[in-house]
């Protein structure tokens, strides 16, 4: 089964086309504006991961990695267009597993989701 991404942005335009190049990748894909919505679509189906802007109209991308944690281990890469070291270094305490800055680019975003799966699969 390809891996599952669920993509949180409230730029429609940006999270759209992650999602097409996530499925270049060989991802299924889904999109999310909202925290709500993120919740929804982790509910429907856990994600392998999850990419995660920082600011949404319904709250931080910050606060929702350890809910989304909660559910039990998945790869979280928050996509944030603020580049303050602080903010990183808080997201990966909290449990993401990078913090990169927009435009990032899909060679950056899939060299980190690729050494998740790597790791997941060496600890399976």
């Amino acid at each position: 089964m390809q891996p599952y991404a669920v993509i949180v942005d409230d730029s429609l335009e940006s999270s759209e086309t992650l999602a097409i190049l996530l499925e270049l990748e060989g991802y299924t894909a889904a999109t999310a504006a909202t925290l709500a919505e993120a919740r929804a679509r982790i509910a429907a189906r856990r994600p392998d991961a999850l990419i995660l802007d920082r600011a949404l109209p319904d709250g931080q991308g910050m606060d929702f990695v350890s809910e989304a944690l909660s559910g039990g281990p998945m790869t979280i890469v928050m996509l944030t267009g603020t580049s303050d070291p602080g903010d990183a270094a808080e997201a990966i305490r909290r449990g993401a597993s990078a913090y990169l800055v927009k435009p990032a680019t899909i060679q950056q975003l899939k060299a980190v989701l690729d050494e998740a799966q790597q790791g997941v699969r060496q600890a399976a």
